[in-house]
């Protein structure tokens, strides 16, 4: 990302357009619907790029002007998947990837079953997240990689619950969901793997010396 780029944020006068690429002056306006005979407001705004003439279309909570997604076109805002997160991860990752900028809450549930999914591959069951987690903090779990999954675990939670996160908090920290992810895979899937394949390529004769030294004496 450029150091001075202007992401598309709500009512801003200018930024990048996602459709054209520049750098333009924008025009906001509100879309209504005709009735009793007048045009009524609705929660929907519309923005013009004056460059190249064409629009975002926002959904905006009137009573908290935070909570604010662009409905059009759909953006995706997420990191890329990881190259080793398990495949029966993947397809939830990808698809909170998808919604992420127009249903933050339910890119946060699917973060979370694709936790779920991802602890069966490191040491947990797969069924239960809080108790995986305990299992692999009691098995000598590195205390900031259970800060990452119970970051997940509670956000996941909160988001569909709503009484329990506000939306504009759920917008804000489902990015740091989809770091946290990739995060435990990097440090409990890709090190060892890296490991495992930096040793298979060591000469065979030391291999095979190491395996005597450390085999158990009987």
């Amino acid at each position: 990302m450029e150091r001075n780029h202007i992401a598309p944020a709500y009512r801003l006068e200018a930024f990048y357009c996602v459709h054209c690429g520049v750098l333009a002056q924008m025009h906001w306006g509100e879309l209504g619907v005709i009735a009793n005979g007048g045009v009524m407001g609705t929660s929907w705004k519309i923005c013009t790029c004056q460059h190249c003439r064409l629009d975002t279309v926002w959904k905006v909570n009137e009573k908290n002007t935070r909570d604010v997604v662009m409905a059009y076109p759909n953006q995706v805002n997420a990191p890329a998947i990881h190259q080793d997160l398990p495949e029966v991860c993947r397809a939830d990752f990808e698809e909170a990837r998808v919604i992420s900028g127009a249903s933050p809450r339910g890119a946060a549930a699917l973060l979370r079953l694709c936790l779920q999914k991802l602890l069966g591959c490191i040491g947990g069951k797969g069924e239960h997240i809080d108790t995986d987690i305990k299992t692999l903090v009691a098995a000598g779990l590195d205390p900031h990689i259970q800060q990452a999954l119970d970051v997940i675990r509670v956000t996941g939670n909160n988001a569909v619950h709503p009484l329990d996160m506000a939306p504009e908090d759920v917008v804000e920290n489902v990015p740091v969901l989809f770091e946290m992810i990739n995060l435990i895979v990097d440090e409990r899937i890709s090190r060892q793997k890296n490991i495992n394949e930096r040793f298979a390529r060591l000469p065979e004769k030391a291999r095979l010396a190491i395996e005597k030294r450390d085999k158990p004496n009987v």
